[in-house]
């Protein structure tokens, strides 16, 4: 087996508290994406507009729309931290919210705005994840699906070059890629 890719699980399936899994049927499907939205910016770099290297900000996780995590991103989140950054999780409904958050987390609630959700989030920098059929074809950068009865990751390659964000090769190595970079339309 690839070293990379041994390397890739480790991080994605270790280090996770003990309580949590990458198994979707032994624990809270939701516990264990809140988790993985950390794990995500491991492999992610921002635009230096995005000051992300500033600990003074915190890093904001937002969610648009109908929160499927109840408290558990608030309940993670109160103490650990993202890039040496206190997270601060908020719940926003309008698109002029979106501009503060560093990770935006898109359920299915809000299919019917995906598209404005994406172009505003694109002009931002913001990483949007969702857990929707459907959603990486029509440029959300990450979702999250279940194969195997675990929760797995596809990633939207060309919406992730085209969103100011660079991604790690690496995990394009245990990712679904939809829409490969360099593929024409």
């Amino acid at each position: 087996m690839n070293m990379r890719f041994i390397i890739i699980i480790i991080i994605f399936c270790t280090g996770i508290p003990a309580d949590l899994s990458c198994q979707v049927s032994e624990y809270d499907e939701y516990t264990v994406k809140a988790v993985f939205l950390e794990r995500f910016t491991r492999f992610i770099e921002w635009p230096p507009d995005r000051k992300i290297d500033d600990i003074s900000k915190p890093f904001v996780i937002a969610v648009i729309g109908k929160n499927p995590f109840g408290s558990k991103l608030d309940n993670i989140y109160s103490k650990r931290k993202i890039r040496d950054k206190k997270v601060k999780v908020i719940y926003i409904s309008r698109l002029n919210q979106i501009a503060g958050a560093h990770i935006l987390f898109i359920p299915e609630s809000e299919k019917k705005r995906l598209q404005s959700i994406i172009s505003r989030s694109k002009e931002k920098h913001v990483l949007t994840i969702g857990d929707s059929k459907g959603f990486a074809e029509k440029g959300v950068l990450f979702n999250f699906y279940t194969a195997s009865n675990q929760i797995k990751f596809e990633i939207n390659e060309k919406a992730v070059r085209g969103s100011g964000l660079s991604i790690n090769y690496l995990l394009l190595n245990v990712a679904r890629v939809v829409d490969p970079a360099g593929d024409s339309e």
